[in-house]
């Protein structure tokens, strides 16, 4: 009698949301059409009647969760568009090929923001294991190589977007010299000295979805060579998305490639007119793409080489400005926002409590996404900030020194020791820090030498430099 009365209780509740679903869906009503996805999702899968009814439902549960996505809830996007999975029937990805493979990438997107690693890989499996073409495995294989790189498997992640990249005809050349540099750089500056900042404003939107994708497994693969200290090869990936603009198009990633170009220009070619001017331009090419999903990253990146321009004190907080877009928009870089934001709050004198708690809410931040890259290279940064307020028995963290650490994080690691070990004239330790930091400096001169001459800490450019 009890099972009856809730069966009947949750067809109610489902048939009532249809019914607000229809409306909503006729007046265009965002708030209506959540209050009746919630309605339909208490009746559940059960309370359908038929294939077709289910598709419709699956519909609206993605067209909620697009809405939550856009209201920077990824929570509950995940919810809805878990429960928009949960009504498909069996061979659903032959019968609705689209709606199954749109529900199960966004599905995923959302689950790598919440850090829902297990549900995350069972979404990506199904999408490699069905979809029809490459083309449409592109979205789950640039979800997975976050979530490598995330975990500290960040060779992984480098070998899956470089076999990824081959496979678009658009990968990296296989050694990369000063000579390869050098050629690079002066063939785009050959290039845009014959475009004007309003001509290139005007370039059309970049429609081809696998250069699109490109684009994005160029970007991502530049964070993974940051970490395991490939400085030559992180050189020229702006320059081959700039090129990659020009042919196809301005892409929503085109602005950061413009900004870091700028970058390079200003710190480590000293034109700091002609880098400034670039640095603009991104802002400015920001504001013309079709999607601004990605401005919290042109953001991050043309504050580079505003702190040189402006008072640092001023100029840091615009990477809490990033960090804002970059989690409005579901952007996996704003830990990376945190992090340069800290380290230069430690290293430009301002208030060190306040400094303690924000390293302490970033540390929270990267254990709840499970992102050990970052929390790798901020323990030890936040052991020297406590120790200055005298936290003396601050605990040492246990980090890999040998074999398995990569390159940026023993690079910052040792560079933190030995600032830790100078003030607090623990020599020894200093003189053993200040050995293996300089071991690690040479083999990433062009990285070190943009840090040195711009009398900044290297941890200070993380994830931007050159």
């Amino acid at each position: 009698m009890l099972l009856l009365r809730s069966n009947t209780h949750n067809t109610l509740h489902f048939s009532y949301g249809l019914a607000l679903g229809f409306v909503a869906a006729r007046e265009r009503d965002d708030r209506l059409l959540l209050t009746a996805v919630s309605q339909i999702n208490h009746g559940g899968p059960q309370a359908v009647i038929d294939e077709e009814q289910a598709v419709v439902v699956a519909n609206l549960n993605l067209g909620a969760g697009k809405k939550a996505m856009n209201m920077s809830d990824f929570y509950s996007a995940h919810s809805l568009f878990n429960h928009g999975i949960s009504y498909l029937r069996r061979g659903h990805w032959n019968k609705h090929y689209d709606l199954s493979l749109e529900l199960f990438n966004l599905a995923a997107k959302c689950a790598l923001m919440n850090a829902e690693h297990d549900s995350l890989k069972m979404l990506t499996e199904q999408i490699m294991h069905n979809a029809r073409c490459f083309e449409d495995k592109l979205q789950a294989i640039s979800v997975t190589v976050t979530l490598q790189c995330w975990s500290g498997n960040v060779t992984a992640s480098v070998e899956l977007t470089n076999r990824t990249l081959s496979s678009l005809n658009e990968e990296l050349p296989s050694v990369v010299t000063s000579a390869t540099i050098k050629q690079y750089v002066d063939n785009k500056k050959a290039q845009l000295a014959t475009l004007s900042d309003d001509t290139l404003l005007n370039y059309p939107a970049m429609v081809i979805p696998s250069k699109i994708l490109a684009v994005e497994l160029l970007v991502k693969l530049q964070v993974s060579l940051a970490i395991i200290g490939e400085g030559a090869a992180m050189t020229i990936i702006p320059l081959k998305v700039i090129q990659m603009s020009l042919t196809y198009g301005m892409s929503s990633y085109s602005p950061s490639a413009f900004a870091q170009y700028g970058n390079y220009l200003a710190l480590i070619g000293d034109d700091f007119e002609e880098g400034c001017r670039y640095v603009k331009f991104a802002l400015s090419l920001m504001k013309k793409v079709p999607s601004r999903a990605h401005d919290g990253i042109t953001m991050f990146y043309s504050n580079h080489t505003k702190l040189y321009v402006e008072p640092m004190q001023s100029s840091i907080e615009c990477y809490l400005d990033a960090r804002k877009a970059c989690l409005k928009s579901g952007i996996p870089f704003a830990l990376s926002c945190s992090y340069t934001y800290n380290n230069l709050c430690l290293w430009s004198g301002k208030e060190l409590n306040a400094v303690v708690v924000s390293m302490s809410d970033m540390i929270r931040e990267s254990k709840y996404l499970k992102n050990f890259a970052i929390l790798t290279i901020v323990l030890p940064m936040f052991r020297f900030a406590m120790r200055l307020i005298g936290q003396l028995d601050a605990p040492a963290p246990q980090q890999d020194e040998g074999g398995n650490a990569y390159a940026f994080h023993l690079h910052d690691m040792f560079l933190t020791k030995l600032s830790e070990a100078f003030i607090f004239r623990e020599l020894n330790k200093a003189r053993d820090s200040a050995g293996k930091y300089f071991s690690i400096y040479c083999t990433q001169t062009n990285t070190m030498r943009w840090c040195v001459l711009r009398r900044l800490s290297p941890p200070a450019t993380f994830f931007g430099r050159l």
